[in-house]
């Protein structure tokens, strides 16, 4: 059963996509002029480190030398890397996309740029919304405030891209919807594995959703959207640059405070 954290981290999530995502699918026009939030992005972008490297992959090596006591081997660091090398992959792939549709079509895009950009987004905003279900408050906060504010700017970049698509109207809700609830489906589902699974079997699944997730905070503080990625684009300036780094100073403290996140 989830928490009343989880029920408000679950409703609030989508509630800040469906707002994201309002201007775009609404107000097309007006969106194409707005700028997105580049102070947000940039403290997101400290928050997501200090998550991917200072709580959740030492907590995932943790958990998966306690599942394999006998591999003298860094498995959550081939985790991390791995999911950090497919989402690499995918950008680039959306990235061709881009450029063959422009060449294409000056107007509108190919329909199947948005898709790719959808699934790419849903499935790491799955496994970060497990990360928060497999947490508890205290950690849970964190990660909750750094899914907050990127679900957001990420639903209004991914409406952009879809009304600038030839995808119908009705066709943009759908797909909007199903990475709108991708968060949502991941906090149930890392709440309903601790109901499920035997202690031995939890601490594997914890260590492997925590090394997926961490791989997935740390692309998404670094290459995400390439050229345009947070650190590069958001941090430029001195007002950026501070911002990114009091997200990542408050998540140490925070760490201090709470101590190991995750145990068994």
């Amino acid at each position: 059963m989830l928490t009343t954290f989880q029920w408000f981290s679950l409703i609030t999530i989508l509630l800040v996509t469906y707002a994201g995502g309002y201007y775009p699918l609404f107000r097309r026009e007006k969106a194409r002029q707005a700028e997105g939030f580049p102070l947000g992005e940039a403290f997101t972008a400290g928050v997501f480190l200090a998550l991917s490297l200072i709580l959740m992959y030492p907590s995932a090596f943790q958990l998966l030398n306690k599942s394999f006591p006998d591999v003298d081997y860094p498995l959550a660091s081939v985790l991390v890397l791995f999911v950090f090398l497919v989402l690499l992959g995918l950008e680039h792939i959306i990235k061709n996309f881009e450029r063959k549709s422009a060449k294409a079509n000056n107007q509108l895009s190919n329909p199947t740029i948005p898709i790719i950009m959808t699934v790419m987004i849903a499935i790491p905003s799955f496994f970060l919304g497990t990360a928060l279900g497999i947490s508890d408050t205290s950690t849970a906060v964190f990660i909750w405030i750094a899914i907050m504010v990127h679900k957001s700017s990420a639903a209004f970049a991914l409406a952009l891209k879809m009304v600038q698509s030839t995808l119908t109207r009705n066709q943009t809700f759908i797909i909007f919807s199903l990475f709108a609830l991708s968060t949502p489906i991941g906090i149930i589902f890392g709440e309903d594995i601790h109901e499920y699974l035997p202690p031995e079997t939890l601490v594997l699944v914890k260590g492997l959703i925590l090394s997926l997730a961490s791989g997935t905070f740390l692309y998404m503080a670094t290459l995400h959207e390439l050229e345009h990625a947070p650190l590069i684009k958001s941090c430029v300036n001195r007002k950026g640059f501070l911002v990114m780094l009091c997200g990542f100073i408050i998540t140490l403290f925070v760490r201090l405070l709470i101590g190991e996140a995750h145990h068994m």
